[in-house]
């Protein structure tokens, strides 16, 4: 089972609803893909956006333009077009980990336990 599908069933454990539409799985998918290639080996970047994503295409930019601009261990927590951002940047982790993670979730949701359980997850290696 890959470490991502692994990540969102603890997740889902933990009873927090995470998105997976159409526009989220966009979203999610293009900056994942984006973002990889500025996260060096035995690092990873987790982003969570609060739904729903009225304005998709501005959201990731701005997105990845934050991340971009955060390429320090730490947390950071914005609103982006009316949508709740945070970004948490990960060093010491496992090579094979995946480099960029993004969740989608309901506005109630707490993104601090996304964060916990995919973290924990990604340090335990393969």
């Amino acid at each position: 089972m890959k470490v991502e599908q692994e990540i969102y069933d603890q997740i889902g454990a933990a009873k927090i609803r995470l998105r997976f539409d159409r526009v989220v799985l966009r979203l999610v998918g293009g900056l994942e893909t984006a973002l990889a290639d500025i996260v060096p080996d035995g690092e990873s970047v987790l982003f969570t956006v609060s739904s729903p994503i009225r304005h998709p295409a501005k959201t990731a930019t701005d997105v990845e333009g934050l991340v971009r601009g955060s390429s320090a261990p730490g947390e950071r927590c914005e609103i982006v077009h009316s949508n709740n951002v945070r970004i948490r940047w990960l060093t010491g982790l496992p090579s094979n980990m995946p480099k960029v993670l993004g969740f989608a979730h309901h506005p109630a949701s707490d993104a601090g336990i996304i964060f916990s359980i995919a973290e924990a997850r990604l340090r335990e290696g393969s």
